[in-house]
């Protein structure tokens, strides 16, 4: 049954960029491919109520929590001081929120001074792992308390200011995307 005052379904474009495509194997990538090739005009708006059916059926648009499907660990290995870099940089009109994660030191001490960074450059510091071993984020012994959640954009990215390092330091962290 077509959405109600809908435009024919078989005139849309969203079935004939997925034709054959089995929902399970639809991806928040292939949403985000389509929406962003809509303009806001009228003449949209069946696509646009086909796309928010599409991406609640499929799981891949959530408004009401996390994405299924969309949980990963980013890892990075620093063996230096001032090896500082972006640790996590989503793409356009994602929202992605830290799980938890851990820090491992090697040969000594290993310290990360964590930042979200938004679009002018300007650092908010929002926590620091130090580890000599291997630590959870958010539980370890220096870091207890730490506000969460944590939501990293591609306009307010995760970054790590390494400002000790032994042998080498290592940062896991899970995310999960929310939008």
């Amino acid at each position: 049954m077509p959405l109600p005052d809908a435009t024919d379904p078989n005139e849309s474009r969203l079935y004939d960029l997925f034709k054959g495509q089995k929902i399970e194997d639809f991806s928040a990538d292939s949403l985000d491919k389509l929406r962003d090739t809509i303009f806001i005009e009228p003449k949209s708006e069946d696509l646009m109520r086909r796309i928010v059916l599409l991406g609640e059926v499929s799981g891949q648009l959530s408004l009401a929590g996390p994405i299924t499907r969309t949980q990963k660990n980013i890892q990075a290995t620093y063996t230096s001081t001032g090896d500082d870099a972006i640790f996590f940089q989503p793409d356009s009109g994602e929202v992605w929120q830290i799980v938890g994660g851990d820090t491992l030191g090697t040969g000594g001490t290993g310290s990360i001074n964590w930042s979200l960074v938004d679009s002018a450059g300007v650092f908010a510091f929002i926590f620091q792992t130090s580890v000599n071993g291997q630590e959870p984020i958010f539980q370890n012994t220096n870091n207890n308390n730490i506000a969460t959640p944590i939501y990293v954009t591609r306009e307010c990215y995760l970054h790590a200011n390494i400002t000790a390092v032994a042998t080498s330091v290592r940062a896991s962290i899970n995310f999960i995307r929310v939008r």
